[in-house]
């Protein structure tokens, strides 16, 4: 009885511990299928990899504008392709030299950090919301589209300050440029725009924005072209029309097979 007892029993222990080494191997095969085998999750982490780092240019480029950093600012554009451009509401700047431009005139309202070159007072709040980020199959281009809130004090002590408030969406095409994320089309379509204090709605806001003029910039940093249609504070709410139709980014393969953020090519 004691050895058909100790047979039973050894029986017992190794079929249980082949049982274990038999999960354990189905376990290593199937973390060897995630790891190695399965294509698709390298592609999804790959992918989400670089939405995340998309993101992160953006909101780069959201703070360096706020802090007046030109260099820094200036590094996130794709500076390397002849069609990079902004719109973000004091008129089309285009190409490499239109890129410097407007990173000048984004100083001039918020002082060049770069200089030491600070406007006291001068402050430019933008938060980044409801981000939609689609990296293209070919890892070549993305595409982004945000819902921006804005507090801005544009002014100066000596002429005296004015608070406002309001939202936008941006839109922007990117590029990857020698494994570094950059932005290569970039528009700023308005939404609201108003006085701190007062309604959007109220009739002198709305004429107060339709009268919005650039003329503060200087000759040499005038933009290429005006601000398109649906840019900028004259683009703000109105009564008379429906908001601003923008194209939302979605899964592509290719640039060739979407839609462009740019306004001119």
């Amino acid at each position: 009885m004691d050895f058909l007892r100790r047979s039973l029993m050894a029986s017992g222990f190794f079929g249980l511990a082949a049982a274990a080494s038999g999960a354990a191997a189905a376990d290593t095969t199937a973390a060897s299928r995630s790891a190695g085998g399965n294509t698709g999750g390298l592609k999804t982490t790959a992918h989400d990899t670089a939405a995340r780092q998309v993101s992160n240019c953006f909101n780069r480029y959201t703070v360096m504008e706020s802090l007046g950093r030109g260099p820094e600012l200036l590094s996130e554009f794709a500076l390397s392709m002849a069609d990079v451009q902004v719109d973000a509401g004091f008129g089309l700047y285009y190409g490499p030299d239109g890129i410097e431009k407007f990173v000048a005139v984004n100083n001039l309202l918020v002082g060049d950090a770069s200089q030491h070159i600070y406007r006291n007072g001068a402050t430019y709040l933008y938060a980044n919301s409801t981000d939609i980020i689609e990296v293209a199959e070919d890892m070549n281009t993305a595409k982004g589209l945000w819902l921006t809130a804005a507090a801005i004090t544009p002014g100066s002590a000596g002429q005296g300050f004015s608070a406002r408030t309001g939202y936008s969406r941006r839109a922007v095409d990117f590029i990857n440029e020698k494994g570094r994320w950059k932005i290569w089309h970039y528009m700023v379509y308005g939404l609201i725009s108003s006085p701190a204090g007062q309604g959007w709605t109220d009739p002198e806001v709305v004429a107060g924005n339709l009268r919005s003029h650039n003329d503060w910039i200087p000759q040499n940093l005038r933009p290429d072209r005006p601000s398109g249609f649906g840019i900028g504070p004259a683009a703000s709410w109105r009564p008379d029309l429906p908001v601003m139709q923008i194209g939302v980014p979605v899964p592509y393969r290719t640039f060739s097979e979407t839609f462009s953020y740019s306004a001119t090519s």
